[in-house]
């Protein structure tokens, strides 16, 4: 790459596959996908996965690993240090200080439209799958909006999002949203390297079967949205950077 990936380029990324046009925004394309014969892409954002974490982790995680030597692993910059407005530049292309939105309440109130609203609004069907109240924001914007009870333990919130994302594949959208985070989760506990290393190589097996289930027209995208901003471990790893990987089935 020439120039430096920034999290607010995964949106117009997105956009540029699936053939939808991007309102005025911060982020640009990430070039190197144009030769993937692909119309679809499932998004997996994995909460609190910092490249400096991936790169030390990534022998403990096989699926990850082999996406990434297949297809592209790009250090993104990160662009807020908590999930809500990392997460919202992730799925509008602009910067915090442009889309405002700091909070879950904030996100339900914002006119600014992310990808899902672009794309649904030529006709594209999206699906987005997180905590119940993250996916209630998305209600009446998109098709498809299945929320996680946020009372489950870590481990089995992973697994009901990736349940519910197979569930969500079912209404075909030409794009999906899911959210993981064990790791995040780990780390508010307080967890040390094992117990960080645990989480993260289960969310590897869950994004290994979404890998299984997803089109074979589709780009898995796999990003952090911060890198761990609590417990022992923050500032451990770098501190600006998440890690990003663009994979196709094609490619293997």
């Amino acid at each position: 790459m020439s120039r430096s990936i920034k999290l607010v380029d995964v949106a117009p990324t997105m956009a540029r596959v699936l053939g939808v046009k991007t309102p005025p925004i911060d982020g640009r394309p990430i070039g190197g996908v144009e030769g993937w014969d692909c119309d679809r892409v499932a998004l997996a954002i994995v909460d609190s996965l910092g490249y400096g974490l991936y790169t030390s982790l990534e022998p403990y995680l096989p699926n990850m690993r082999k996406m990434a030597r297949e297809g592209l692993l790009l250090e993104a910059e990160a662009v807020a240090t908590s999930t809500t407005p990392a997460i919202a530049s992730i799925l509008t292309g602009l910067l915090p200080q442009n889309h405002g939105i700091s909070n879950t309440s904030q996100a339900s109130e914002s006119e600014i439209r992310s990808l899902l609203e672009w794309a649904g609004s030529e006709g594209v069907r999206s699906a987005v799958v997180m905590e119940e109240e993250g996916a209630r924001t998305f209600q009446g914007f998109v098709e498809i909006a299945l929320g996680v009870p946020r009372a489950l333990s870590a481990p089995d919130f992973d697994r009901q999002i990736l349940a519910r994302s197979i569930e969500a594949l079912e209404g075909d959208p030409r794009v999906l949203v899911a959210h993981f985070v064990g790791i995040d989760r780990a780390a508010h506990r307080g967890g040390g390297i094992e117990e960080i290393r645990e989480a993260a190589s289960a969310i590897d097996g869950l994004i290994g079967e979404m890998a299984a289930a997803i089109s074979e027209r589709a780009i898995l995208m796999v990003c952090g949205d911060h890198p761990i901003h609590a417990g022992k471990l923050q500032g451990v790893f770098d501190s600006g950077s998440v890690a990003l990987i663009l994979w196709w089935r094609g490619l293997g």
